[in-house]
């Protein structure tokens, strides 16, 4: 039988307390930074390992989120989970994340998980028309659970966003300013929300400009690079005169610059293109990507500051925070070429 360190075993060899070992543990009290140290220095090298989970069914609650999102490959979504984790270990907080690729299934397994567990609380961008929970925040088994990017279906919950209507227009009427009359649009599936509004933006900017956009230049696709390579081909078999395009997504537009380069074009010269995110790569794109800012990574972190308050404060009113974008000027933009 293996003989496991104990908390008793710590404190001896540290020379402290057996609550200054739980202070430490817990990230609690008024601990020096030298004791902390040493606290967590004689902990490893007896091999002490802390039982979370006993000590969370002590505290009758965990320490553990989860975190959902529909697919960590895209730049966006990792950073977005980057950000909330930075917070939500600054509070003591540990994530288990969760890759949903928008399936339904997956994210139904997911809940069920976060009920099993008992995790502390979730983040989520929902699959779309998947229910999170038949109740109001926080009922039918769910812990506190802040939605990001996409409103849930099947119940109330804190929400933080951005404003996609806002910010493709400014990102259209940059284009217009610039002198382009024949924009397209790029990326998003058919269906979802955030297209929608923020098409609705690329029309408004189009509108208030008296360009009449035709239904020729929108061109839904997937979020991927390869998708925007060939969306933007299909796109300009169809509508040879344009001169931009506004994408759904960075990672789409990064897919349109390689599309146009295999149609020997030079992205920011003889068709400009603006992205949406401003993905940590955007800058050193080839050219670099003028893109509307949402700053993923800081989506990610008001998301779990919103978390920690729905869990310090159950009972509190249900929020939203809606971001608006800023627009990133960089090399992929410029006037429409001469002729």
């Amino acid at each position: 039988m293996i003989n496991r360190a104990n908390i008793n075993d710590v404190a001896s060899a540290a020379g402290v307390s057996r609550a200054t070992v739980s202070q430490v543990l817990r990230g609690t009290g008024r601990i020096s930074p030298e004791t902390r140290n040493r606290v967590l220095a004689v902990m490893k090298e007896i091999g002490y390992v802390y039982n979370r989970a006993a000590a969370n069914l002590r505290a009758g609650h965990s320490t553990t989120v989860g975190i959902a999102v529909p697919e960590l490959a895209n730049p966006f979504f990792a950073e977005l989970v980057a950000g909330a984790n930075r917070v939500l270990e600054a509070a003591g907080y540990f994530a288990t994340i969760v890759n949903t690729e928008d399936d339904p299934g997956r994210q139904a397994r997911f809940i069920t998980m976060l009920e099993e567990h008992r995790l502390g609380g979730s983040i989520v961008c929902p699959s779309p028309n998947a229910p999170l929970s038949a109740g109001a925040n926080g009922a039918g088994g769910l812990p506190p659970t802040v939605t990001v990017l996409r409103h849930a279906t099947g119940g109330a919950f804190d929400y933080v966003g951005v404003d996609n209507a806002a910010g493709l227009f400014d990102a259209t009427n940059h284009l217009i300013g610039l002198g382009h009359r024949a924009i397209g649009f790029v990326g998003g599936l058919r269906g979802s929300r955030s297209r929608e509004e923020r098409l609705a933006g690329w029309r408004q900017a189009l509108a208030a400009a008296g360009i009449a956009a035709c239904t020729d230049w929108d061109e839904p696709t997937e979020a991927t690079i390869a998708a925007g390579s060939h969306g933007i081909a299909r796109l300009m078999q169809r509508v040879p005169e344009l001169t931009a395009v506004v994408c759904h997504q960075d990672i789409v537009a990064c897919g349109v610059t390689i599309g146009l380069r295999k149609r020997g074009l030079v992205p920011g010269r003889d068709l400009s293109v603006v992205g949406f995110d401003d993905i940590a790569s955007a800058q050193d794109w080839d050219p670099p990507l003028t893109s509307m800012s949402v700053t993923p990574a800081t989506l990610g972190a008001e998301a779990a500051r919103m978390l920690l308050r729905r869990i310090g404060e159950p009972d509190s009113p249900i929020r939203s925070i809606i971001l608006r974008p800023r627009l990133m000027l960089r090399g992929s933009t410029a006037v429409p070429p001469a002729g």
